[in-house]
């Protein structure tokens, strides 16, 4: 390739990821460690084309498949508008966001030119936000860790983020096998169980048990299915999975960055920005968003580490074939 072709194509490469960075933070500014991770995901998520029909598993309120496909929200939309039990998210390990509210009204700027045929999530209330984005031409409820509702080959394509959310893995795995057509593919973004040792939870001796329950609120908790690669790949082949591309996109940085970010004092930047009058709101924000794309920029690349020496990626995407 001619390097001002090289050139040229690099550059907009750069610009369509910085736009996408944007985009992520713009709907989640308050929490932008979430923007960043979410940003790799879909960089790597683009690898693997979305054809039809697609089931989107787990897709919670629909936001990062909607992003990831090319649909853009208005500036003036973000999930924390509408967010609740907020004096709940420190001690209670409440979730913010599975709270419903007249005020969750995305305004959409952009629709993807693709929609997703099928989205399944446990949750209604998230199922009811997703509605909102008209994006999925049908959504229903559904507990991954029982027997999927659909007949055997419904789908060419299956993707998921949450697999080490679910506790019966191996169910889950060989549901996908039995859902997914001859030839069709499944794509799992799986977290890795180094994960567990890029947070700061190893260091309870030095900095006390209130302070990883202040950061940590419960998460390794509900992640049930963590594992080591060679046991995920293990999980694969025993349901009938084969794995054609591995694609490591988290990394131990990338990792300990995220592992606190802003999520201790998460509920009282909600409970700031909600109580400002629109206009200073949406001034602060620009401001706010602007100002970690630039911080935030060089960190999404996948290869992206400060420390020397190889390790394990933390998170890991995963292109799967159904066997014969």
């Amino acid at each position: 390739m001619p390097t001002a072709i090289a050139n040229s194509t690099t550059v907009a490469s750069s610009l369509r990821k910085m736009d996408k960075l944007r985009q992520f933070l713009n709907v989640y500014w308050l929490r932008p460690e979430n923007a960043f991770w979410m940003t790799l995901r879909s960089e790597t998520l683009a690898q693997c084309a979305m054809e039809s029909p697609t089931l989107d598993v787990c897709c919670g309120d629909g936001l990062f498949s909607f992003l990831h496909s090319g649909g853009a929200l208005d500036p003036s939309f973000d999930v924390f508008s509408a967010a609740g039990q907020l004096d709940d998210v420190t001690n209670a390990h409440a979730d913010m966001f599975d709270v419903a509210s007249d005020e969750y009204k995305p305004r959409i700027a952009t629709q993807p030119s693709q929609s997703i045929e099928m989205g399944i999530d446990l949750k209604t209330v998230l199922l009811a936000k997703a509605r909102a984005l008209s994006f999925y031409q049908q959504l229903k409820q559904h507990d991954a860790n029982e027997p999927m509702p659909f007949s055997d080959d419904s789908f060419q394509h299956v993707y998921c983020n949450a697999a080490y959310w679910i506790n019966n893995i191996d169910l889950f795995l060989r549901e996908l096998k039995r859902i997914t057509k001859p030839g069709g593919r499944i794509v799992l973004q799986v977290k890795l169980a180094c994960m567990q040792g890029y947070t700061l939870g190893s260091f309870g001796d030095q900095l006390g048990e209130r302070f990883l329950e202040i950061i940590g609120r419960g998460r390794l908790d509900t992640w049930p299915t963590l594992a080591d690669r060679s046991s995920w790949e293990q999980r694969f082949s025993q349901a009938g999975l084969s794995v054609e591309e591995a694609s490591p996109f988290i990394t131990r940085t990338h990792a300990q960055i995220w592992d606190i970010g802003l999520r201790p004092i998460a509920p009282m930047l909600v409970k700031m920005a909600n109580g400002l009058e629109p206009a200073s709101r949406a001034s602060i924000k620009k401001d706010w968003v602007d100002l970690f794309c630039e911080l935030l920029a060089p960190l999404c690349t996948p290869q992206f580490d400060l420390f020397a020496g190889p390790s394990e990626p933390a998170e890991i995407q995963y292109l799967l074939r159904p066997t014969p």
